[in-house]
């Protein structure tokens, strides 16, 4: 054990946190399924974040596959919304974590939930524009690219190469497919 590990060895939350960056499943099933310290089914107060929304919080170090797969396999919420309407798909989406959004969205994640500034999963596409196997995938699975994200302006149009975004055009082919 490290000297993490050793210091909040009474600290059940913490351990889950540096176990999540990790990947360190032994450690979350000591504390979820053995000891039991902790519940799948938690969410905390005032945000609402389940286990799922937790691990890729910090998107500078998201949970890997095996943390996600983890949760999902013992029944954390896949379409859960925080306070702030997000579910875990945005939060894979934000933290760039493509694992995470590949197992969520095999598992049944819903890529149309809108958070509270309107924002739906696919219109998130951008913070992987060279991940378009997690685009499609998105799409396959029923993604709306006539979802408005500004006032009269779908996703699909929203992603429209420009002389100033070239670099678009593979997003808004592969999106013009499902139009």
């Amino acid at each position: 054990m490290n000297e993490l590990y050793e210091k909040y060895k009474d600290e059940p939350s913490m351990l889950v946190a540096i176990a999540d960056g990790e990947g360190n499943i032994g450690v979350l099933e000591d504390i979820f399924l053995y000891k039991k310290q902790l519940a799948f089914s938690y969410v905390t107060p005032l945000e609402r974040w389940n286990w799922l929304h937790q691990c890729n919080l910090n998107s500078y170090a998201p949970a890997p596959l095996s943390v996600i797969e983890f949760y999902i396999q013992n029944g954390v919420e896949i379409n859960a919304q925080d306070c702030y309407g997000m579910t875990p798909l945005h939060y894979a989406m934000r933290a760039k974590n493509v694992d995470a959004a590949i197992a969520l969205l095999n598992a049944g994640a819903d890529p149309n939930i809108p958070n509270q500034d309107n924002l739906i999963p696919l219109s998130m596409i951008g913070y992987l524009p060279d991940r378009l196997d997690v685009l499609e995938l998105m799409l396959e699975k029923g993604a709306n690219v006539h979802f408005l994200v500004n006032k009269n302006e779908t996703i699909l149009e929203s992603y429209k190469p420009t002389e100033m975004e070239p670099n678009l055009a593979p997003i808004y082919e592969l999106m013009l497919k499902y139009a």
